[in-house]
């Protein structure tokens, strides 16, 4: 390394066993450096057939049977009783679409770092454009009517290796801001059971279970072709905001249990001094043998 922080470094190495790389970042006298080497993978999307299941070609060109996405066997869908993983799941919670509350599409509104967004999802592709240096996306996104169209316009943002490593980060600050700015959702997560599971019922194997609601619903967890990123998200959330709760309902317990102890000490002492009156009373009696004595006199 030479004091001159620019330009490009050429490295020697042995040569690396078969199937593995370098990382394409990595730190070197303090710097963050790309790293581009012969046979480096490249992240490219990788076809798979939403028929089949195999890799290398898409649905419209596929001859292949028809094969369940969780055991790919032909003969059944996800979720039927056929399929080898079928079991109807308890302490779920699924959803999915705008009707649903848990669900990013939902349309409500949310202030992020003083930006005003009409959805969870528009917050997190807005999100996005502005990490990965996509201004004119990011204006797309906010005037976006829905969600929906927010996604289809976050989708086309190429992105980076910083957003790769934070987007489940900023996901999870924007699922949080949604629980203290909806009340609705914030009581919907809250009420929820502690062993409830979250889940997105989509077709999206990254924040979803990659299955629909029958087959989410019908098919073992460990399963699920998704790996359910935002369901699992909303779970950590939901404790954060019970935590909260319990906390803020500390102060209103302590304050009914002064109350409550003040008016037993009211109580006591009405009773004792009944007591004590009632005894004054029994010494004044004009019938005892001292009244009749003075009398005799």
């Amino acid at each position: 390394m030479t004091s001159i922080l620019n330009g490009t470094r050429f490295m020697y190495i042995e040569p690396l066993p078969a199937g593995e790389s370098l990382p394409k970042f990595n730190t070197c006298a303090g710097l963050r450096c790309k790293i581009l080497h012969f046979g480096q993978p490249k992240n490219n999307h990788i076809l798979q057939c939403t028929n089949c299941w195999k890799t290398g070609h898409t649905k419209s060109i596929c001859k292949n049977d028809s094969c369940c996405k969780v055991c790919q066997k032909p003969g059944h869908l996800p979720g039927q009783k056929e399929c080898p993983h079928y079991e109807v799941q308890k302490h779920i919670a699924p959803f999915s679409g705008s009707q649903d509350v848990l669900s990013n599409f939902y349309p409500c509104e949310l202030d992020i770092y003083g930006v005003k967004h009409k959805s969870a999802e528009h917050a997190f592709q807005y999100t996005k454009a502005i990490r990965c240096g996509d201004l004119d996306a990011a204006s797309k996104i906010t005037a976006a009517e829905d969600a929906l169209s927010a996604m289809r316009l976050g989708k086309k943002i190429k992105t980076n290796e910083q957003w790769n490593a934070t987007k489940e980060a900023v996901m999870e600050e924007i699922i949080e801001n949604k629980s203290v700015q909806v009340k609705l959702f914030q009581e919907k997560i809250r009420s929820a059971k502690q062993s409830t599971t979250f889940v997105e019922t989509t077709y999206n194997d990254e924040w979803g279970s990659g299955l629909d609601r029958t087959g989410t619903i019908n098919t073992k967890q460990d399963k699920w072709p998704g790996k359910n990123t935002l369901g699992t998200i909303i779970k950590k959330v939901a404790k954060k905001v019970r935590k909260r709760k319990l906390s803020d309902n500390a102060p209103k317990a302590q304050k009914q249990n002064r109350e409550q102890a003040k008016q037993r000490n009211i109580v006591d002492m009405l009773k004792t001094l009944r007591a004590a009156s009632d005894s004054d009373a029994s010494g004044c009696n004009p019938d005892s043998e001292s009244s009749e004595s003075e009398g005799e006199t």
